[in-house]
């Protein structure tokens, strides 16, 4: 508490930076952990069930599973006998729905990072402002003069690059994350398509 009060205003503003960042984080780090399944194991099984024949067995498996690779091949397996166009653009679809899910938070956790540097270097100009203040007022310079706004403008700028650095790992971290679900679900949708299709034309349905 006694660096915030230190800090000045500019403190207050970071620390609710800081703790939107932990928050965001947070909810990242458990959503994605639900989302967590066995891609290739899940993408066999669906595609054990297509081969056997049995779409209906491949969907209440997805039901069971947690995540977006999961929601979109369900998605996609629903319109399976419609054919594998159909069966392509249901995927495709769903995807699109998962993707803001995936992506949710992460444009606001990297404007905090960005705006926290800007605003401890705020926090430096006014804390040097302040230091000259004192020196023009008391008419003389020394270090107990100018301690204090020296004190502000260090302790913002460090309070700012203490959450921007976390803050720019954890939006890269979270971005890698979502590349490689975006990259599972392609590779799923592209393998159920083509195995999909090479059933139904061998069965006579008409793609």
């Amino acid at each position: 508490m006694s660096y915030l009060i230190k800090g000045g205003p500019v403190m207050f503003l970071l620390a609710i930076f800081s703790i939107a960042a932990i928050a965001i984080i947070i909810n990242r780090l458990r959503f994605y952990k639900s989302c967590n399944v066995d891609g290739t194991d899940l993408i066999n099984a669906v595609l054990k069930y297509i081969r056997a024949g049995s779409p209906e067995s491949a969907v209440a498996l997805c039901e069971e599973k947690q995540g977006p690779l999961a929601a979109v091949i369900k998605a996609g397996l629903s319109y399976y006998s419609s054919g594998a166009d159909i069966m392509e653009e249901a995927f495709q679809s769903q995807e699109l729905k998962e993707m803001p899910l995936l992506e949710e938070h992460l444009s606001t956790l990297s404007t905090i990072a960005s705006v926290s540097t800007l605003v401890g270097f705020t926090g430096t100009v006014t804390g040097m402002i302040k230091a000259f203040n004192n020196i023009a007022q008391a008419g003389a310079s020394s270090p107990a003069i100018v301690a204090s706004g020296i004190s502000q403008a260090l302790l913002t700028t460090a309070a700012g690059l203490l959450i921007a650095v976390p803050a720019v790992i954890f939006v890269r971290y979270f971005e890698n994350r979502v590349d490689r679900f975006v990259n599972e679900i392609d590779f799923a949708t592209h393998e159920l398509t083509r195995a999909s299709k090479n059933i139904l034309t061998a069965a006579g349905v008409a793609k």
